[in-house]
């Protein structure tokens, strides 16, 4: 791969890191005062849509593994934030809520971090839907890399 090629592609990257990078800076000063993080938050609004489901399907609905999952849950739970209970059709399988006070705390932190993210909003609509057809692109290419590569 020639020089020039190597520079655009560390562009786009850098440029991923810069918004991820500000995004959780401004998360983490604005949750920290609400006792919550990123992740947590992601687990009780994936848990508000999708109530009464298991482990696995909240790490894929959250994009992160099964034991990091574990470990945020079982912080919400002690927490009194998310319940868990045996599944009415597989007694053998646990499903996971919010309770109210997680729900509570959802709604807290989204209405703060409401304030600062709308400004996104000023982006002209044609841009972001541009950006992410772009960003779909990118994880389809991504994607099928990772899939050749398991085939190998």
């Amino acid at each position: 791969m020639e020089s020039r090629e190597q520079e655009q592609i560390i562009e786009v990257l850098y440029s991923f890191r810069q918004v991820h990078l500000s995004f959780y800076q401004l998360f983490w000063k604005r949750a920290e005062s609400l006792g919550t993080t990123w992740i947590q938050y992601l687990v009780l609004r994936t848990l508000r849509d999708h109530p009464d489901i298991g482990l696995t399907e909240l790490a894929d609905l959250i994009l992160i593994g099964n034991s990091t999952t574990s470990g945020v849950v079982n912080r919400l739970v002690k927490a009194g934030m998310v319940e868990r209970k045996r599944s009415e059709t597989d007694r053998r399988s646990i499903t996971l809520r919010n309770t109210k006070e997680g729900d509570e705390l959802r709604k807290r932190t989204e209405a703060i971090c409401q304030d600062y993210l709308e400004p996104l909003l000023h982006i002209k609509e044609e841009d972001r839907r541009h950006m992410l057809r772009t960003h779909k692109q990118i994880i389809d290419i991504l994607s099928e890399k990772g899939r050749e590569r398991n085939l190998l």
